[in-house]
């Protein structure tokens, strides 16, 4: 069971593509999306691939088998689980202010739902965020926003759509949210966070992830004349930069091989700032001699490393992932896939059960 929770976002400081593979439609390398929503997502398998990768650069190679798991998965589990990313803002183009960030209601009840699974409230000063309903002509943003042509409408890509001014305030709220907590990466483009969002309805968000994507047409080089290779030209889906995601994680104590009984005895003790007795805990443990020594020495190696409980384990995440400069997708000799990654709550006194 998990006891342990935040939330990561990850802010897209290029174009991303993560692949799903090969693909019948017009492009040849499509970017991963939700089977039953077709919103672009990035897959948990990649995202902690390129954690534990950065963990074995700042760690010794135990801390990250105790915390990550084996890399061949043979002897225990891994006690960190981290969820698919799923799209919060994305950005598209806007004839005044340059381009949005749009969100819709659907992902707003989704997002408020996973906060609620770690104990988050979608809250601003004690009062909830209400979802708005949305139709498909209309737009909701910020009485002020940079997004206004006129009084009344907002263009996005090829279309115009009036404003709903009944509901502004909620634009604002939303905005207050996720800058006010910091839930988001702060820089100078979401300081700005109110003037460039917008909520658009479910289906006009639906449109604009699948069709206001970006394409890029590569050609494939041979390596031993330096040419074009033949029928080489392919395509390429990328989510564009500036989008937003986010992904919860879930931390649960680490597996040393010990009783339970045993473990919170230990647990108990550092929580306490006690020094165990290690020749007795040795005497405790069960298995051959050989067996005994690697748990006894494992034990130990991750009481004096911090990362013995769960408390430990997500403080250790948190130093190396916090506001950390990722790359996504295998593309880093392109300049593409860099991600900034922001963790909420930061300290314990944010937030529900973190």
């Amino acid at each position: 069971m998990y006891k342990k929770s935040v939330i990561l976002t990850f802010y897209a400081e290029t174009p991303i593509h993560m692949g799903s593979g090969q693909s019948v439609f017009y492009v040849e390398l499509p970017v991963q999306r939700e089977r039953h929503t077709s919103f672009p997502v990035l897959w948990s398998s990649g995202i902690k691939g390129v954690i534990r990768d950065l963990a074995l650069r700042k760690w010794n190679k135990e801390k990250v088998e105790v915390i990550f798991g084996p890399e061949d998965g043979s002897d225990f589990a891994s006690c960190i689980s981290i969820t698919d990313a799923k799209i919060l803002l994305y950005p598209v183009r806007s004839v005044k202010g340059v381009f949005a960030w749009i969100t819709c209601p659907f992902v707003l009840k989704k997002f408020k739902e996973d906060l609620r699974a770690i104990g988050i409230d979608f809250k601003v000063n004690n009062q909830d965020i209400q979802i708005p309903d949305v139709s498909d002509d209309k737009i909701i943003v910020a009485n002020n926003s940079g997004l206004i042509i006129n009084n009344n409408q907002v263009a996005l890509e090829e279309f115009v759509f009036e404003i709903d001014s009944s509901q502004s305030g909620l634009v604002d709220t939303l905005a207050n949210f996720l800058n006010g907590q910091k839930i988001i990466t702060e820089n100078d483009l979401t300081k700005d966070l109110q003037n460039h969002l917008a909520i658009v309805s479910d289906n006009v968000f639906k449109d604009f992830v699948n069709y206001a994507v970006e394409i890029r047409t590569r050609i494939r080089i041979d390596q031993t004349t330096g040419t074009v290779k033949e029928r080489a030209l392919f395509s390429e889906e990328l989510i564009s930069s500036e989008s937003v995601f986010y992904s919860l994680v879930f931390i649960t104590d680490p597996y040393f091989g010990i009783e339970k009984e045993l473990y919170e005895q230990l647990k108990s003790k550092k929580e306490q700032n006690e020094t165990p007795a290690w020749n007795e805990v040795k005497n405790k443990l069960k298995g051959d001699e050989n067996t005994k020594n690697k748990i006894w020495d494992r034990l130990q190696k991750a009481w004096d490393g911090k990362y013995f409980t769960d408390e430990e384990v997500l403080d250790s995440v948190k130093k190396i992932l916090n506001n950390q400069l990722l790359q996504l997708g295998g593309d880093e000799t392109l300049g593409k896939g860099y991600i900034r990654v922001k963790i909420y709550p930061e300290t314990q006194s944010q937030g529900g059960q973190s």
